[in-house]
């Protein structure tokens, strides 16, 4: 079979922001590789197209899709992009009736059959990469797919729902993701110390055991599983030296999770003397400074925290079980290493307030160690204790739209408003967070280096203009 690839682009929403979401925030999405790879190991030809990487648009796109005779196409998108998805299913079903379609991604594994529209013959919900070449087998033969778990599909006009197929917990047993098949220029990482360097996704674990409530990782992978150290060097290895790649980002919620396994993989890559470097996430209180010591003379040298909020208040509402304390020790020490650090942060959360917002403003741009950081709108994302919450007005939330498609972080008018903040007060106090945050000498020069003066001076006159002539004002 011919299989194509494909997941829409989520940062061309940004507005002015775009651009630099782009560049801090665009990779190659580990689920389809993974697909890609096992469907190549099974003989199957595969082509992958990232709208992130390529900013397409599907009436131009599907067209040469089309004509390149695709015997599936294969979508994966997250619920604030499965639109797009969903808008280049249209297009490229009407040009092309015949060929099946299939959804998967963190939307599925949410909304199962629910998930079903009329563009979509199929949709995986849970562990694809498990059965994903009995899937295509059965579309090379007879199309019967009612035994494959995981999958929904029309039977007559009617959506059926297969059982989800256990979590197995061997990870080591996939082949690696078809990396060679993207054009890596696309994907290249900036910092502050290094030179821009290109990159690749690096998975080291599956599943959270923590319960934020912005998250909705809790309900669709609750079971921890880890790959083990040296598989996953094995894989650095094999890109490091067949692609001349030797910067990977660990997509990994909690990278430092299973301290055994981040020390051995360390070991290996400090052993095998190849110039690897990585960076990934984490929470501050699952660092150690020892640990840090190890990491960075492995290559560690970039580490993201999640600050959320600078109030502590709100931190305990949304069960963030991380001190302001403990995060400021664990950017002090990455200073003192030479481990760049970053983080997120969010504004709109349970029980916010104008009071508390410019407090976490103020934690944050009181942080000597960071040099950038988003500030980001929180969104009642579906499968959320957030989402829950803000439908039943709890905590001074309310909920004003469940479209989808208006989920967005930044630009848009948020879709709940929280306690007397309403969406165009939180729109305005982020814009305000932005700039006082990053209006400090070694900030500013940090994103002019990123992304050049003249995109800088841009950026900061539409914030700052954004404010002024919509009357924002942060008091």
């Amino acid at each position: 079979m011919k299989i194509l690839f494909l997941v829409p682009s989520w940062t061309d929403d940004f507005g002015i922001l775009s651009r630099l979401a782009h560049l801090k925030y665009s990779q190659p999405p580990l689920g389809p590789l993974y697909l890609a790879g096992l469907a190549r190991e099974a003989g199957h030809e595969v082509r992958f197209h990232d709208g992130d990487a390529e900013g397409f648009l599907p009436e131009e796109l599907a067209p040469r899709m089309v004509g390149e005779g695709y015997d599936l196409v294969a979508l994966s998108a997250t619920s604030p992009v499965v639109h797009k998805a969903l808008h280049f299913a249209r297009v490229f079903k009407a040009l092309s009736p015949a060929t099946p379609i299939v959804l998967g991604g963190e939307h599925c594994n949410i909304f199962k059959d629910k998930a079903l529209t009329p563009e979509l013959d199929y949709v995986f919900h849970g562990e694809v990469a498990h059965n994903f070449i009995e899937f295509l087998t059965a579309l090379q033969g007879d199309r019967d797919v009612s035994g494959i778990r995981g999958l929904c599909y029309w039977n007559n006009g009617i959506p059926v729902l297969n059982p989800a197929l256990e979590a197995p917990n061997d990870l080591d047993h996939l082949p690696f993701p078809a990396m060679d098949i993207l054009n890596l220029d696309n994907y290249q990482m900036f910092f502050a110390r290094y030179p821009k360097r290109r990159f690749l996704p690096m998975l080291a674990s599956m599943g959270c055991p923590f319960q934020c409530v912005f998250c909705s990782e809790p309900l669709t992978s609750p079971k921890l599983r880890f790959r083990s150290p040296r598989n996953i060097f094995d894989e650095m290895k094999k890109w490091s030296t067949e692609l001349g790649v030797h910067h990977f980002a660990f997509v990994d919620s909690n990278l430092t999770l299973n301290r055994r396994q981040v020390l051995e993989l360390c070991d290996l890559i400090i052993d095998s003397g190849l110039p690897l470097t990585f960076e990934g996430w984490t929470r501050a209180n699952l660092v150690t400074r020892d640990l840090l010591v190890t990491m960075r003379k492995a290559g560690l040298i970039r580490l993201s925290f999640g600050i959320e909020s600078g109030d502590p208040e709100v931190l305990d509402l949304i069960q963030k079980r991380v001190s302001l304390d403990e995060m400021l020790t664990a950017f002090r020490w990455c200073g003192e290493i030479g481990i760049e650090p970053m983080c997120s942060v969010m504004l709109g959360l349970p029980g916010e307030s104008r009071a508390s917002i410019l407090r976490t403003i103020r934690f944050v741009r009181g942080i000597p160690e960071l040099l950038y950081t988003n500030f980001s709108i929180a969104n009642p994302y579906p499968g959320t204790v957030l989402l829950e919450w803000a439908r039943e007005g709890r905590h001074g939330l309310r909920l004003l739209s469940e479209d989808l498609s208006q989920f967005a972080r930044y630009e848009k008018l948020p879709t709940m408003s929280v306690n007397e903040l309403q969406p165009a007060d939180l729109l305005r106090l982020q814009k305000f967070g932005l700039v006082w945050i990053h209006f400090t000498p070694k900030r500013m020069w940090y994103i002019w280096r990123k992304i050049g003066f003249s995109m800088a001076f841009l950026l900061f006159v539409n914030l700052v203009k954004s404010l002024v002539f919509r009357g924002g004002k942060a008091r």
